[in-house]
């Protein structure tokens, strides 16, 4: 009876999960970082490139002769998918899906963690999974193929490893040593944000003080000397050396040094509030609702789990305030503490409306029939895009007019103006789909210019008769 309670509630989430998402995500083309993300890993697919030293396009990024912006972890695994599912468009858009089911079924686990049964709040997992995907530039991320979709997913790992010990006192070794392979492979994820679930044990003494002082020392020594040990072990290897000597001293410190992305370094704090927004305003509903309605709970017997959720939400994005490298989507591993941080504001209020709930009353029925008509909607919604374009559409029409002429895995000689290394739109476009890079050196047989340039074509080159909306195609006589 009680699982008949919280379905519905888990049927509106999960609705509101895939609403947000999938209705975007199933159409073509993606943020211009995802179609970069797609094309290095379809090439790494392919056989263009290896896993240490994959390939963008001919020229890369930066002068260097293999792609090192970021480890190649995640580049590997989605490399996987299309030797296993093909080319298609839609095996990053299943893996990215494939990213937002585990993470949930991870936020679940969690939650399930913090309250032994027969807490009425043990199955209210449905709730930080709703508060998680309300945060906008959390669905915005799941509908692309960003790298933090991957990297959450280790994080949320290492912690929830990590509190197997303190909470359920399993083996502490064995599930140190494991938290601690998490973070290591976040990390190799996305690179430094990774690493902030080190914080977990300092911060999980702080606010229980249940261990001692040294004890919280040793678990951080365990968790750090994990990652710190296996990172040495690939220092010994020439191949994996010069890979990560390239992505640390080539891209990441330069891009720190002289790439800044924001006006002031607390702009991501800031971010972080504006995309809470969301969740204070149904917490402060909730609230206001048990005021009026003279609701007894007990949210302080929560108030530490509050606090800790917080602060590890924190220790992933905070620490973006040491650089001038700052984009939202990175707070995205974030988020899921943040939501169950929130969502343990109010779970205990509730969780007693639900348990007041009589399964058999008229107006619970309506919300039964509500919450079906939702997931049959944005299946419907889902389906009616297929096949549509989400963004850049006059360059992806263009991209596969162009794919027609130029052959595949060939260089497209273009204007100068039109040629920049951190715009992965077009040439995104063009490697994923064609393998087709963007030159504007050498004079290969084909030209590309943009209709509204001025740039006089060279010599040696004529039109070729197909109809483009943003670019003409030359090639050479």
């Amino acid at each position: 009876m009680k699982n008949a309670k919280q379905l519905p509630f888990w049927i509106f989430s999960l609705s509101v999960v895939f609403g947000l998402t999938l209705p975007v995500l199933i159409q073509d083309a993606m943020f211009q970082d995802a179609m970069l993300y797609s094309s290095v890993s379809h090439n790494l697919s392919q056989g263009i490139g290896t896993f240490w030293f994959p390939q963008y396009s001919k020229l890369n990024i930066a002068g260097l002769s293999s792609f090192h912006e970021h480890p190649p972890l995640v580049f590997g695994i989605q490399s996987l998918f299309f030797k296993v599912f093909g080319s298609s468009i839609y095996v990053e858009r299943f893996y990215t899906f494939l990213m937002i089911i585990i993470t949930v079924i991870l936020i679940n686990h969690l939650w399930k963690m913090l309250f032994p049964p027969p807490d009425g709040q043990y199955k209210l997992g449905w709730l930080p999974v709703l508060f998680w995907i309300s945060i906008p530039v959390c669905f915005w991320s799941y509908r692309s193929n960003m790298m933090e979709n991957t990297m959450a997913i280790f994080d949320l790992l290492a912690v929830i490893f990590f509190l197997r010990v303190v909470w359920l006192g399993k083996n502490e070794w064995l599930w140190m040593v494991a938290s601690g392979l998490m973070i290591f492979l976040a990390s190799f994820s996305k690179g430094i944000p990774g690493l902030f679930p080190l914080a977990a044990p300092f911060i999980y003494w702080i606010v229980w003080r249940k261990n001692s002082f040294s004890g919280c020392v040793r678990q951080t020594l365990i968790l750090t000397a994990v990652p710190v040990l296996i990172y040495f072990i690939l220092t010994l290897f020439p191949e994996s050396r010069e890979s990560l000597s390239n992505y640390v001293f080539k891209r990441l410190l330069m891009r720190v040094d002289v790439m800044p992305t924001a006006d002031y370094r607390l702009e991501i704090l800031w971010r972080l509030v504006k995309e809470m927004i969301p969740l204070i305003i149904m917490v402060a509903v909730v609230l206001v609702i048990a005021t009026f309605k003279k609701t007894t709970s007990v949210i302080s017997s929560n108030l530490k789990m509050i606090l800790f959720f917080m602060l590890v939400g924190l220790s992933g994005s905070a620490p973006m305030t040491l650089t001038m490298v700052q984009k939202g989507w990175y707070l995205t591993p974030a988020f899921p503490y943040f939501a169950i941080g929130f969502a343990l504001i109010i779970s205990p209020i509730i969780s007693g409306w639900v348990e007041r709930i009589n399964p058999n009353n008229k107006g619970f029925a309506i919300f039964r029939i509500v919450t079906l008509l939702m997931a049959a909607g944005v299946i419907i919604i889902t389906v009616s895009q297929y096949g549509n374009v989400s963004r850049e559409k006059e360059t992806v029409a263009d991209v596969y007019e162009i794919g027609k002429i130029v052959p595949r895995q060939s260089d497209l000689t273009c204007e100068p103006d039109l040629y920049d290394e951190y715009n992965f739109i077009l040439e995104g476009f063009l490697v994923r789909y064609f393998n087709i890079s963007l030159d504007p050196n050498e004079h290969n047989d084909f030209y590309l210019k943009q209709k509204s340039s001025s740039a006089i074509v060279p010599d040696g080159y004529e039109p070729v008769d197909i109809s483009l909306k943003k670019f003409e195609l030359y090639r050479k006589r």
